[in-house]
């Protein structure tokens, strides 16, 4: 396992506090638009905003099999949520 560093976990949160004031800047026009619709606006930031978080976050320095996994786990959730269709019509060859 690595070891955390000072700089990279200054460059993690900073990137993860810009994240959070894009994301609520978003909201708010979102919210100032009050229109029919909104909610498929408010699922697309959900999701933008919670795999951006996911790549910043500190976690990652350690390098660790089991957090990636993990990672990977949700950002595959993420993209389904996104697009429950994209993974259906793959071009794999199925070998065996």
């Amino acid at each position: 396992m690595a070891t955390a560093t000072y700089d990279e976990t200054y460059e993690s949160l900073m990137r993860i506090t810009k994240t959070v004031t894009d994301g609520m800047f978003e909201l708010g026009k979102i919210r100032g638009k009050n229109a029919f619709g909104s909610e498929e606006e408010l699922k697309v930031l959900v999701i933008d905003i919670s795999k951006k978080l996911l790549e910043s976050l500190p976690a990652h320095q350690f390098e660790d099999d089991e957090v990636d996994h993990l990672e990977s786990c949700l950002s595959h959730k993420l993209s389904l949520l996104e697009d429950p269709n994209q993974f259906r019509n793959n071009d794999f060859e199925v070998v065996g």
